[in-house]
């Protein structure tokens, strides 16, 4: 038997002739006579069994499409008779017998996909999370304020109804259940800019002499919000605007940072009830916005200039 752990014609011929108690030449004579008359069976279509060995059978292949090993090119393989061999169970649990313990486990093509798809999986997860800590960032800094010019009892009247903005505001703030108030320590005024402006209009009330509420913008807060939470009418936000525009560091009525401390000035009267001075002051602020809207390029200047140019009324 040679290295390759194949035995030779020569080696199994001394094998059987040792077995046998005959000598070689009888026994190649036996060996020869053996394959003759399998091949002559097993050409005739015959199937030929081996006690404790195995059964040689035959099988028809019809003509089928391959390709050349050699070139690539394709081929037509002609119908031909293919030879099997099965060997029967003695055989087969001989031949097996030191892999009976073995079992079967089935693997993926390529062992090492999982980590790759495992790679992605974290890169995708790790730039979803700085996706949504940015976008937190963006709105900390500005919120969309969608506010109509006008409350629909005031566009009721008007000579023409003013469509819904086309562009939604912007402004940073905190929401309306966490704004707070600090009221002005002992002796300190805190006077109302848009307030002087019309002074001139009408004799101070007591109720005008008082001095403004002072608040802190956080994160979430419009003055849309700021508005409603403190006079109860959103509509009155460019009142406030115009009354802390000098300090603004934008004059944009969209962008309102963070962390500012606003001045709400005092109405003479009230929303509900406002006074002379007060319509004044409400026309004047809508004014205000409307030229920085016009600065902007902001489309819904004209909205407010229209507003403005018609006034305010009881």
């Amino acid at each position: 038997m040679t290295n390759d752990n194949k035995i030779t014609y020569h080696a199994f011929t001394e094998l059987v002739a040792r077995r046998a108690k005959v000598s070689r030449v009888e026994a190649d004579t036996y060996l020869h006579q053996l394959a003759s008359s399998m091949g002559e069976a097993l050409e005739n279509g015959s199937d030929i069994h081996l006690y404790r060995f195995g059964r040689f059978h035959t099988t028809l292949i019809s003509e089928q499409l391959g390709t050349d090993p050699n070139t690539g090119a394709p081929l037509t393989i002609p119908e031909h008779t293919r030879v099997h061999f099965r060997p029967y169970s003695a055989l087969r649990f001989a031949v097996n017998g030191p892999f009976r313990k073995l079992r079967i486990k089935e693997l993926t093509e390529d062992k090492t996909a999982w980590r790759n798809r495992t790679g992605i999986l974290i890169l995708l997860a790790i730039l979803a999370l700085l996706l949504i800590l940015f976008g937190i960032g963006v709105m900390s800094r500005i919120f969309t304020q969608d506010a109509p010019v006008e409350p629909p009892a005031q566009a009721a009247r008007s000579v023409e109804p003013l469509a819904r903005p086309v562009n939604e505001a912007l402004v940073t703030g905190a929401p309306a259940s966490t704004i707070t108030t600090t009221a002005p320590t002992e002796g300190q005024t805190v006077t109302s800019p848009a307030s002087e402006a019309i002074a001139s209009a009408e004799p101070p009330s007591p109720i005008a002499q008082a001095t403004a509420t002072v608040m802190t913008v956080f994160s979430g807060d419009t003055l849309w919000t700021i508005a409603a939470t403190t006079w109860g009418d959103s509509f009155w936000w460019p009142v406030i605007y115009a009354e802390n525009r000098p300090e603004l560091s934008r004059h944009n009525p969209d962008l309102i940072e963070t962390g500012i401390t606003l001045r709400i000035p005092v109405l003479a009267g009230s929303v509900n009830s406002p006074r002379a001075a007060d319509l004044q002051l409400k026309t004047k602020a809508y004014r205000i916005v409307a030229d920085d809207y016009q600065k902007q390029g902001n489309p819904r200047a004209a909205e407010y200039a229209k507003v403005a140019a018609r006034g305010f009324s009881k």
